[in-house]
């Protein structure tokens, strides 16, 4: 972690802006949280920090959580998720596809079983490995880039 600058190295605009938030010289010397001078009183810093602590940041999570289809070994399902699982969904597709196309499950099989979150209902739902259920999946053309879309909104 970066190291706190001094208070008079701080600009006279960002001192301003902590002292309105309530915090003066000695509570940032003291290593105060910057947070709610910074607009995270509500919201994490980094998008990561939410998926770390969801009960932190349940109201962030439900509140950015979409639709995504999800390749499970249940066949694919529509499930509402927030930033993080949708960005690891999309991974396990790019390996599902990649899967497909050349005959290597290495990448799909290191994901399978690796579990995503419903935003709605708190299920952790493990993503599939290489199974000739998800291989029927993908040579029928349900397994193009438009399909990890959910019709639901």
């Amino acid at each position: 972690m970066a190291q706190r600058r001094e208070w008079s190295a701080l600009s006279a605009g960002y001192r301003a802006r902590l002292e309105k938030s309530g915090i003066d010289r000695a509570a940032y010397e003291s290593g105060a949280s910057l947070k709610s001078a910074r607009g995270h009183r509500e919201t994490p810093e980094h998008p990561e920090e939410a998926a770390r602590r969801p009960a932190d940041f349940s109201a962030y999570r439900i509140r950015n959580a979409k639709y995504i289809r999800v390749l499970t070994d249940d066949g694919p399902r529509d499930i509402r998720l927030d930033k993080a699982d949708r960005s690891r969904v999309a991974k396990h597709w790019n390996a599902a596809k990649e899967w497909a196309k050349r005959g290597d499950p290495g990448k799909l099989n290191a994901m399978a079983g690796i579990t995503v979150q419903d935003v709605d209902t708190g299920e952790n739902i493990p993503l599939a490995g290489a199974t000739m259920d998800l291989y029927q999946v993908a040579r029928s053309g349900r397994m193009n880039v438009e399909s990890i879309y959910s019709r639901k909104a």
